[in-house]
């Protein structure tokens, strides 16, 4: 079984146990994690950049 084929079998038996609106809820903070991750390291680098900047 393939990584597609597994996902998507993954992905029916969630919204098949919890329903839909579980899952989207899910998988937008799963988005969202991804999305702080990313403004997290843009403030460690503006930091760097004003401490030698100074």
């Amino acid at each position: 079984m393939d990584a597609s084929t597994q996902w998507l079998s993954t992905v029916t038996e969630i919204i098949g146990n919890v329903g839909f609106p579980i899952f989207i809820a899910l998988f937008l903070l799963q988005r969202m994690e991804t999305k702080l991750d990313d403004v997290v390291k843009a403030l460690h680098e503006l930091g760097q950049a004003i401490k030698s900047a100074i």
